[in-house]
């Protein structure tokens, strides 16, 4: 796990200079503590910054280039299988000069040309340049677990693993993407290859740029849908699957811990770490207040079964006003989930005695485990009945289960999936034609997945929520994690294993308790049945019945530990309402102060849950602008 920067030039022999190169590196110093290389030719300029796990010695330091061919590469994460690649290549006729999975990827290219992505199983982002034909690929990995942005300015093509990297290069920094702002507030993310930066892009998950000649390409090299459709679901697999992806992403010079919250997605990860590994993980579990939700006792049932050693990391408030710039700042991103202070602050106890840590991020996702959002579609039908009823009665029917007027399948999807819905925002913003902009792009972007995913309703919000939500959750993993320079671990977002699963028909993973259970339903919300009357994550659940604790499989998840409303109107958020409120608000020229100003106070008489997450995007937005901007 690294940090990567560099310059894909337009003009062969441009001069670069070499402390701007670097200028821009340090900004991604805390993702590699361990060692940093620079690399300038008359094509490209490679900066590297590392965090050393395969091969800690210095002749593994990047940015690494081939003697034989000149072939140089800038890489961050890890590939898993490359001890298989390397005998492959070995028998192939090739030489090593390290133990690295950095030289593998280099030799596995120059044997197979890009077609060798197909061959890596890991988390990747990196960019390598062959000066035998001056092309330079730009690729990253399928899932997104590693995040990559790139730029175009007039020297050429610019890189980085955050976007705060680029904008210290001169002339990169123009402003806010306020389509991009507004996408955040709706979804916690920018979505598509937008970022909140004008002028500077996501490369999407599976995909690669080819830059030849000051002229660049994009191809998409990894399709989920694709591998979803030509994908059999079997029950069988599920364990196998992730079972294997636990034991090959184990692999590392140094030891690997683990998160433990003992919920399910974690209790099975650690299970399978301490039946896969001859070096038995350090669990870690975050320990918050107040008592009600501290998941402390569940961790320690699961560490005590699996003979595990356990280590409890008190955790703060996690909406301290400086911590959160802190790592807004590092991050280059406001924070659009309140509890990405306390992960850093475990990712930073962690980083004391660990690298590598592996977490239960995209298990939600694949598996159905937002069973509320994964409802949808009953809830679309009850909704079409409910048309079909008189008025008067109709309206009862909508008021108690809390259904709006019929729409298509996507308009009813994103009425439930954004945070802070489109009508609210119309009411705030001030440039009318920004905002209409952006709802178009939403809409299209969200369009087209469901255009992608085919299949029924499920299909589809699960195939959004693997390609546009996750990815997002991953780069707030991965930064929060970078910050403290540990590296997270992602085995759920094994490719094999998210193809299986997203193989299974949605009553597979998101089963009734009983034949009568949808019937009891009818005439409840969603969120009163929700874990009472179904079961998410079914096949986790089934298949790992036999070794978990019987309170792992029973327990309903827990949601964080702060009343997000209550907080809003408290004096814990004084700072940010004074942030947001004052004449000088960072946001002022993106919203109208007065109908913000108005908004939170009709929101205070009343402070949901719902108020106090628009509020916290809200103030993490100007935090941002604030560091970044002004």
């Amino acid at each position: 796990m690294c940090g990567i920067f560099g310059i894909v030039l337009k003009n062969e022999g441009t001069p670069v200079c070499a402390e701007a190169v670097e200028c821009c590196a340090e900004a991604l110093a805390h993702r590699g503590p361990d060692a940093s290389g620079l690399y300038i030719d008359q094509s490209v300029a490679f900066a590297h910054r590392r965090l050393s796990i395969v091969d800690a010695h210095s002749r593994a330091n990047q940015p690494y280039r081939d003697d034989n061919t000149g072939v140089v590469v800038t890489y961050n994460g890890e590939i898993f299988n490359y001890r298989e690649i390397r005998a492959e290549l070995r028998d192939m006729g090739f030489s090593f000069s390290t133990v690295s999975d950095t030289e593998v990827l280099i030799l596995s290219y120059i044997a197979w040309g890009k077609s060798f992505l197909n061959r890596l199983d890991g988390m990747f982002a990196f960019a390598l340049f062959d000066p035998r034909n001056s092309l330079a690929l730009i690729a990253r990995d399928r899932l997104g677990v590693k995040p990559l942005y790139y730029t175009i300015c007039d020297v050429g093509l610019l890189f980085a693993s955050q976007p705060n990297a680029l904008i210290r290069w001169p002339g990169v920094i123009g402003g806010p993407d306020i389509i991009g702002a507004l996408s955040f507030l709706s979804y916690r993310a920018v979505v598509g290859a937008r970022t909140l930066f004008a002028g500077i892009s996501k490369l999407e998950p599976g995909h690669l740029l080819a830059i030849r000649n000051g002229r660049h390409t994009s191809e998409r090299w990894w399709n989920l849908s694709e591998r979803i459709s030509r994908s059999k679901p079997d029950y069988s697999d599920i364990r196998r699957l992730f079972g294997s992806a636990v034991e090959r992403q184990l692999v590392s010079d140094v030891p690997v811990a683990a998160l433990l919250s003992g919920g399910l997605d974690s209790s099975i990860l650690a299970y399978e770490a301490s039946t896969r590994s001859q070096i038995r993980p350090i669990c870690y579990t975050g320990k918050v207040e107040p008592a009600d939700y501290d998941e402390t006792a569940y961790a320690m049932e699961v560490a005590a079964e699996f003979g595990l050693t356990h280590r409890v990391v008190p955790i703060g408030e996690p909406s301290d006003v400086n911590a959160v710039a802190e790592l807004v700042r590092l991050r280059g991103h406001p924070l659009g989930m309140h509890n990405e202070t306390a992960m850093f602050t475990l990712a930073k106890a962690i980083s004391k005695e660990h690298k590598v840590v592996l977490t239960g991020e995209g298990a939600d996702e694949i598996f159905a485990g937002y069973s509320r959002l994964f409802r949808t579609p009953y809830d679309y039908n009850r909704s079409k009945i409910i048309a079909a009823l008189p008025p008067a009665l109709a309206q009862i029917a909508r008021r108690r289960l809390g259904l709006g007027v019929h729409c298509s399948q996507l308009q009813f999807f994103l009425e439930r999936y954004s945070y802070f819905p489109t009508d609210e925002i119309r009411s705030l913003a001030i440039d009318g034609r920004i905002r209409r902009e952006h709802e178009m792009a939403l809409f299209d972007h969200f369009s087209t997945q469901f255009a992608e995913a085919g299949g029924d309703f499920f299909s589809k919000i699960s195939y959004v929520l693997v390609s546009t939500h996750l990815p997002a959750l991953l780069e707030m993993v991965d930064n929060t994690t970078m910050a403290a320079g540990l590296e997270a671990r992602v085995p759920y977002t094994d490719h094999q294993l998210v193809t299986a699963a997203m193989a299974m028909p949605g009553s597979q993973r998101l089963r009734w308790r009983s034949p009568i259970a949808s019937v009891q339903a009818l005439w409840h919300p969603v969120a009163s049945f929700s874990e009472r009357l179904d079961v998410s994550k079914f096949p986790l659940r089934r298949e790992y019945r036999s070794v978990l604790p019987r309170s792992v499989l029973s327990r309903k998840k827990m949601g964080f530990p702060l009343p997000l409303g209550q907080w809003a109107v408290g004096e814990g958020a004084m700072e940010y309402r004074r942030l947001l409120f004052d004449k000088d608000s960072p946001l002022g020229d993106l919203f109208d102060l007065a109908a913000l100003r108005r908004w939170f106070e009709a929101g205070r008489r009343n402070p949901s849950d719902s108020f106090g997450r628009k509020f916290w995007l809200l103030a993490n937005l100007g935090i941002f602008f604030k560091e970044v901007f002004s």
